[in-house]
């Protein structure tokens, strides 16, 4: 036969998803708590008819003093509030038992009251702020000199001292090595951090450098162009037209420049660069517009109307339609290109075909295959 796995047995196990309380049923499905509840029972089997030998009751008295000195054995594992409550009710019964009449017993406080006392004081200074561990020792301190014969008094108390001392030792040290620990996990995490801003800082102030450099190199070359190439051609003047062409260069170029600084300031939030907004949909006409001012064919039409989507897609589209430019542009020169943008409810289709190159012999650079926008 074969035996069921540990898997099985868990599934097996009652979920008590019946029960209406969530508290009494987190209770129940603690294997702790049923164990607790296993001594409480035991105990109160034990603490009835020694309660009836001992201390001599009114019959009606013996299940209350009895059930309230053994069930909060059933809260020893249910957490602190309830080992707060449980060790109350035992050090209130046992005192006021320690006061009934128990002729031929030595121990006012019924020993079975006064192990569950103990057993509960021991859990109390095991789960309570270390705050109120003196309160906790003070109390049941009260509860000994009242259930307690008077030779074995300083005894016992000095045995609770004992332990109250050791327990908040062993928990402030266990606190303390927590904190180290915390506070050490931290400090990586913080050295991470600005081992990551630097990095990110170096990369910026390089990327800016190097792109910097080149940008403004193409800015002055297009705005000098006009009078070197006048220049160069016996001192005529170069048509508007051409004139027109570098001046559209320059600014493209500024442009550029300024994305990339916006871009790096991202990089290096400490130095409070200001971003611009981030174009969308109703930035692609100028950017139609540009593209076809470099001499590219163009076909660009959209059936966006009101579509009312966050920015997070309009930036989408617009970086889709931007790259795509680029590559065609770039890999298939001289060819024209078809820009459809459709929104249709919560979506919106994006299609950029172009054509073949104008000149198929024309060499082009190979890309690095880390500017293909699939979808958005």
């Amino acid at each position: 036969m074969k035996k069921p796995s540990l898997k099985r047995l868990r599934a097996r196990r009652p979920s008590f998803d019946a029960v209406p309380d969530p508290v009494m049923r987190d209770y129940l499905r603690s294997g702790w708590n049923w164990f607790g509840m296993l001594i409480a029972v035991t105990m109160l089997s034990v603490t009835w008819p020694n309660l009836a030998m001992s201390h001599p009751m009114p019959a009606y008295l013996l299940p209350v003093f009895s059930v309230a000195s053994s069930a909060p054995m059933a809260l020893l594992f249910a957490g602190p509030a309830a080992v707060r409550v449980g060790w109350a009710m035992v050090t209130v019964t046992g005192s006021i038992a320690s006061f009934v009449p128990h002729p031929g017993i030595d121990f006012p406080m019924p020993i079975p009251m006064f192990l569950v006392l103990y057993a509960m004081t021991v859990a109390a200074l095991i789960t309570q702020p270390l705050s109120k561990l003196p309160l906790v020792a003070a109390i049941t301190s009260g509860a000994l000199v009242i259930g307690v014969q008077p030779g074995a008094r300083i005894g016992w108390i000095f045995a609770l001292l004992v332990v109250t001392i050791g327990v908040a030792f062993i928990r402030y040290r266990w606190m303390s090595q927590k904190q180290i620990e915390k506070q050490t996990s931290e400090t990586e995490d913080a050295r991470a951090r600005e081992a990551v801003l630097a990095e990110r800082t170096r990369i910026a102030r390089e990327l800016h450098d190097v792109v910097a450099h080149r940008m403004s190199m193409v800015v002055v070359m297009s705005q000098t162009a006009k009078y070197r190439l006048a220049a160069g051609d016996d001192g005529e003047t170069i048509g508007p037209a051409t004139e027109a062409e570098f001046g559209a260069i320059a600014d493209a170029a500024r442009q550029s420049l300024d994305e990339v600084r916006q871009l790096l300031g991202v990089l290096r939030p400490s130095e409070g660069v200001d971003l611009a907004p981030v174009q969308g949909v109703d930035d692609l006409p100028s950017l139609i517009a540009q593209v076809r001012a470099a001499g590219v064919v163009v076909d660009y039409s959209d059936r966006i109307g009101d579509w009312g989507e966050p920015g997070a897609a309009g930036a989408a589209i617009y970086r889709i339609v931007q790259e795509s430019l680029t590559n065609a542009t770039r890999h298939a020169p001289g060819c024209g290109i078809a820009v459809r943008i459709t929104a249709r409810d919560d979506d919106a289709v994006v299609s950029i075909v172009n054509g073949p190159p104008a000149d198929p012999s024309a060499p082009t650079r190979p890309g690095s295959g880390q500017g293909r926008h699939r979808n958005a």
